[in-house]
C-alpha cells in the first residue's frame, strides 16, 4: 500500500513540478561550470529568480554572479573591433612618423636644430603650434636642399643655393606642400585616437548589464568555444539551451553603446578625411619627386649655358646627368577603410563576430527560447529612446573637446585639397617681432 502512495505521488511530482525529476549534475552544468559553483540547482519558478516561466538554475544569487561575470569581461569585448581598429590607424600613424623623421634628417641643418624641429613638430601634430614665421621658411629651404643634395649626390655650396634661388622655388613650395600633408594627418590621428580613449574610458551602465545577462549573451559563436561570461539562457538544461536571437543581440548591444553614437560618427568622419589625406600625401610625394627632376634639368641646363654658374657649381654637374633616383616612398592602401570605423561600436558586426546571436527562429528571446519579435531600433539617440531592452541614458562620452579640432581639422583637409597653404606660424607673434615692426614703423615716420 505504502508502495502504490509513494509511486502516485512520484507521478504527481512529475507531472505538476518536472524540475524535481531533472538531473542536477545535467540541467545545471553549463552554469555551474560557468560561475565555477556546483551547489547551484534547480529552483522552482517564482518572482524572484530572473526566468520566470518555468523552473532553472537560475535564482537572483545565480544572476548577481552572472552579472559580476559580465561586468568582468562585456566591455572588453565590447570594444574588442574598437582596439583593433586602433591597432590599424597605428600603423599608418607610425609609417608618416618615419616620413616626418625624414624630412627632418635630410635637411641641411645643424643636429640641434633638427631636435628643435622634431619637438616643434611633435607639438604640432598634438594641437599646439608654436613654429615662426623663420621656422617656416629654414625648414622649407633645408628640405629643398637636403631633397637636391640627395639627389645629385653631392653638396650644394651656399653660393650656387644663391644662383639658383628662383629655380628652387617650386622644390621649396612642393616641400612645403609635403610636410604640411603628413603634419595634418598626423593631427588626424592624435584627433582619432583621443576620441578612442574617451570611449573607453567610460563603463557601461548597469542597465546593459542586466540587459545583456538576461537576454543571454556570451562570448563566442561556437558552442565549443570556451564561455567567459553568459546569461539566464545557460541556466536552462542542453535540450533548451540556445543563443539570443540576433535582433535581440543587437538591440542589446545598441542599448550598451547608445552613449557613443557620437564618437562612432566622428570616428567615421576622421577615416574619411584620412584616407583623402593619404591620398593628398601620395599626391604631394608626387610633386615633389617631379620637382627635383625638373631642378635636376634646369642644374643640368644651367651648367650649360651659365658660366658664371659653371664656374661656381660646375661639382653639380655629375650628378645632373644621373638617372633620377626612385622616389622615397612607395604608397599602398591604407590598413583601414571607411567600414572598419563604421565597424568599430556597431551593434550587427558585434553580434556576428565577437558575441553571439545566430538565428530568428529558435532562439533565445529573452524569456524562452522561440522567436524575438520586437524591431531592431536604430543607432541614433531617437532610436534608442525607443529600445526597451536597455532602459535609461548612456554613459556619458566627453568628446566635444574632439569635436572642436575635427573642425579645424576638416577645414585644413578641404584648404589642401585645393592646394591652399595651411602649415602657418604660430597666431601668437613674439614680443620681440612686434616691437622690431614698431621700431621699423616709426623710423619710416620720422624720415
Amino acid at each position: 500500500m505504502y508502495r502504490g502512495v509513494l509511486r502516485l505521488v512520484s507521478i504527481v511530482l512529475l507531472v505538476n513540478f518536472p524540475w524535481v525529476a531533472c538531473d542536477r549534475r545535467e540541467t545545471c552544468f553549463k552554469i555551474q561550470s560557468l560561475l565555477n559553483d556546483d551547489s547551484i540547482s534547480v529552483t522552482g519558478p517564482s518572482n524572484d529568480i530572473c526566468i520566470l516561466d518555468k523552473a532553472s538554475c537560475c535564482d537572483k544569487s545565480v544572476e548577481k554572479m552572472l552579472l559580476d561575470k559580465a561586468r568582468q569581461v562585456l566591455k572588453n569585448r565590447m570594444f574588442m573591433v574598437l582596439n583593433q581598429f586602433l591597432k590599424s590607424i597605428d600603423i599608418d600613424k607610425q609609417d608618416k612618423n618615419v616620413l616626418l623623421t625624414n624630412i627632418i634628417k635630410n635637411s641641411i641643418l645643424p643636429q640641434a636644430k633638427k631636435i628643435d624641429f622634431h619637438t616643434k613638430f611633435s607639438e604640432y601634430t598634438k594641437g599646439d603650434n608654436s613654429l615662426t614665421t623663420v621656422d617656416l621658411d629654414t625648414i622649407k629651404n633645408a628640405a629643398a636642399i637636403g631633397s637636391i643634395t640627395k639627389a645629385l649626390g653631392t653638396s650644394v655650396s651656399e653660393n650656387c643655393q644663391n644662383l639658383l634661388y628662383f629655380e628652387l622655388d617650386p622644390l621649396k613650395n612642393a616641400e612645403h606642400q609635403y610636410l604640411s600633408a603628413i603634419l595634418v594627418m598626423l593631427r588626424g590621428y592624435e584627433i582619432m585616437n583621443q576620441i578612442i580613449t574617451q570611449s573607453k574610458a567610460v563603463d557601461l551602465t548597469d542597465a546593459c548589464y542586466i540587459g545583456a545577462v538576461r537576454g543571454g549573451l556570451h562570448e563566442g559563436k561556437h558552442p565549443s568555444e570556451k564561455l567567459k561570461f553568459g546569461g539566464c539562457n545557460k541556466c536552462f538544461d542542453s535540450t533548451e539551451f540556445s543563443d539570443p536571437c540576433v535582433k535581440l543581440c543587437r538591440n542589446i548591444v545598441s542599448g550598451c553603446l547608445k552613449g557613443h553614437i557620437l564618437a562612432r560618427t566622428y570616428l567615421q568622419h576622421m577615416a574619411t578625411y584620412q584616407l583623402q589625406m593619404n591620398e593628398l600625401v601620395r599626391k604631394f610625394v608626387s610633386e615633389r619627386e617631379a620637382a627635383i627632376s625638373t631642378l635636376r634639368a634646369d642644374i643640368k641646363s644651367k651648367l650649360q649655358v651659365d658660366k658664371e654658374f659653371y664656374n661656381s657649381c660646375s661639382g653639380l654637374q655629375k650628378g645632373s646627368n644621373e638617372a633620377s633616383p626612385s622616389a622615397a616612398y612607395q604608397f599602398s592602401s591604407l590598413s583601414y577603410t571607411i567600414d572598419s570605423a563604421r565597424n568599430t561600436l556597431d551593434a550587427s558586426w558585434l553580434c556576428t563576430y565577437v558575441l553571439s546571436g545566430v538565428s530568428e527562429v529558435n532562439c533565445w528571446n529573452r524569456s524562452s527560447v522561440g522567436k524575438y519579435r520586437l524591431n531592431v531600433y536604430e543607432f541614433t539617440p531617437t532610436g534608442q529612446r525607443q529600445n526597451p531592452e536597455v532602459p535609461g541614458p548612456g554613459p556619458v562620452v566627453m568628446i566635444d573637446e574632439q569635436i572642436k579640432q575635427f573642425t579645424d581639422y576638416k577645414y585644413n583637409v578641404e584648404e589642401l585639397s585645393q592646394g591652399r597653404d595651411v602649415l602657418k606660424p604660430s597666431a601668437a607673434t613674439p614680443l620681440s617681432f612686434t616691437l622690431l615692426t614698431l621700431s621699423v614703423a616709426l623710423y619710416l615716420a620720422l624720415t
